[in-house]
């Protein structure tokens, strides 16, 4: 949320008043001009919302129980077999660090060409 509420505010909102005295309407303007603007910083929010969903533990445990098959995420797996099964645990373990680095990954590029596209 934050990194959407940093990206509304550096929006320069010349774009928006331009396009409204064109005469386009208030959704014309937010769906045409200021998502476009500030999408990368959605896609970084989605992403952030997700990584930290992930590996979401403590209010998980806390709130809503440990119910194997109900309100089970991936760290109280790893959790509850550390108590059992060691080796499962690790297995999981590892999937979480395999996925969280497939995300990453398949996010480099994104994020690289922003950074590259701000020096240059």
């Amino acid at each position: 949320m934050l990194t959407v509420e940093a990206a509304l505010r550096q929006m320069d909102s010349r774009f928006e008043d331009a396009a409204r005295t064109l005469g386009a309407s208030r959704w014309y303007v937010f769906h045409r001009v200021t998502i476009p603007a500030i999408r990368p910083a959605l896609v970084a929010g989605a992403v952030l919302a997700w990584a930290r969903a992930f590996g979401e533990f403590g209010a998980t445990i806390t709130f809503a129980g440990s119910f194997p098959g109900t309100t089970q995420t991936m760290p109280l797996s790893v959790y509850l077999a550390l108590d059992t099964d060691q080796g499962e645990a690790i297995v999981l373990a590892i999937v979480m660090v395999v996925v969280s680095f497939a995300v990453l990954v398949g996010l480099r590029d994104r994020w690289l060409g922003t950074v590259a596209g701000l020096r240059g």
